[in-house]
């Protein structure tokens, strides 16, 4: 990591960060700091000589994270500073700044006393790691709490459950957390719905469940649940419940004179009901943008593979011989997203760090990649 000091006087106080050797500037996340594109950032200076260059933060009149946590906290101030940092990271996310540029750790995250907005120091520098995952950052959030004593304090037991429940923890549970500690209504309740297959929360408005592929989106009255399958891309139904004992009337299979297109899905007692195919809507996939064109590519294979051989790929990059003919996969398993670098020539990168080959690393809405210099947005419907 590279070398930080803060430096008084006059009355000023400076956090100074000095590039290393062969470091270079990142200048798009410098200009969104200080041009106000995300808030919650301290603006920087940046003074260069030679090849090399500083990093300069005024951050007179503001206090370390850790001085400010020595005050007692109850549950309404413990909910304002998880909600302040949520705020934080979500405006970092919507501005594309590599959370890898954060300086996660309390004497460099700080707040202004006057307001008690928290502020994170970015290092713009390409492909700098600082080294302190944000799911550490929360927890040591208590360690260095002290909480007003006789008050019930399950809530930090549950703030604690949330973030030990893996290394990928949901950021969306831990905004309902914030919620709920603050009496706020779910914003996210009317955002999800329950799939009727196996029971997961997916986004209203998904056609068919990632987690099992059950269609979750226009199964009424007596049709049969519809079932996609991911892998073969095949759409079925479901077995009826009623194993064949029933005493309604069996569906109506004959389409002699039906149009082209209508398929025949079931029936109640009052006759055969006979929907167009267009009832059955298309899967939502997750696609990239190619900034090159804009061009929208689906993702619609659980291993989506993307080259510059055509045989070899789902998507291939005809125009660009930095790609590998077989460069990296985009991979769909259980609702989540990951990409592996297929031992590419020259590297796979994901929000501007390369990673390693044949390595799952998981992507999310709105993460940006790069396959040699090929650049492209991932994102989620």
């Amino acid at each position: 990591m590279n070398k930080c000091k803060v430096v008084s006087k006059l009355g000023i106080s400076q956090l100074i960060i000095k590039s290393q050797k062969g470091q270079q500037l990142s200048e798009r996340e410098v200009y969104s700091i200080n041009n106000n594109e995300v808030s919650g950032l301290l603006h920087l200076d940046v003074v260069s000589k030679g090849a090399s260059f500083k990093l300069v933060y005024n951050i007179t009149g503001f206090v370390t994270f850790k001085e400010y946590l020595k005050k007692a906290l109850n549950k309404e101030t413990f909910a304002r500073i998880l909600k302040n940092i949520l705020e934080n990271l979500k405006a970092t996310q919507e501005t594309f700044i590599n959370q890898q540029m954060l300086l996660l750790d309390f004497e460099h995250v700080l707040v202004n006393p006057a307001t008690e907005h928290i502020y994170f120091t970015c290092v713009p520098i390409q492909g700098i790691e600082t080294g302190t995952p944000l799911r550490d950052f929360l927890l040591n959030i208590i360690q260095y709490s002290t909480f007003v004593p006789g008050e019930d304090n399950s809530y930090i037991r549950e703030y604690i459950t949330i973030l030990n429940s893996g290394i990928n923890f949901s950021v969306f549970e831990l905004e309902e957390y914030i919620n709920k500690l603050t009496g706020k209504r779910s914003q996210i309740e009317g955002q999800m719905k329950e799939c009727p297959g196996c029971h997961q929360m997916v986004k209203r408005g998904t056609n068919y469940c990632p987690y099992c592929g059950t269609k979750v989106t226009g199964t009424t009255g007596n049709v049969g649940k519809k079932i996609y399958d991911p892998l073969s891309g095949d759409i079925s139904d479901e077995p009826s419940e009623n194993n064949g004992n029933s005493n309604h009337p069996k569906p109506n299979t004959n389409t002699q004179g039906l149009s082209s297109g209508t398929t025949v899905l079931g029936a109640d007692p009052g006759g055969t009901t006979v929907l167009g195919s267009e009832e059955l809507d298309a899967p939502v996939y997750p696609y990239l943008i190619r900034n090159k064109n804009e061009e929208k590519i689906p993702v619609d294979k659980p291993v989506f593979r993307i080259g510059k051989e055509k045989q070899y790929s789902d998507y291939f990059v005809s125009d660009n011989n930095a790609v590998s003919r077989s460069h990296a996969d985009i991979i769909t398993r259980n609702g989540r997203y990951y990409i592996k670098d297929l031992n590419s020539t020259n590297k796979t990168y994901v929000d501007g760090k390369a990673i390693p080959i044949e390595k799952e690393v998981e992507i999310f809405s709105k993460t940006r990649l790069r396959l040699a210099n090929e650049d492209f947005v991932f994102y989620i419907d």
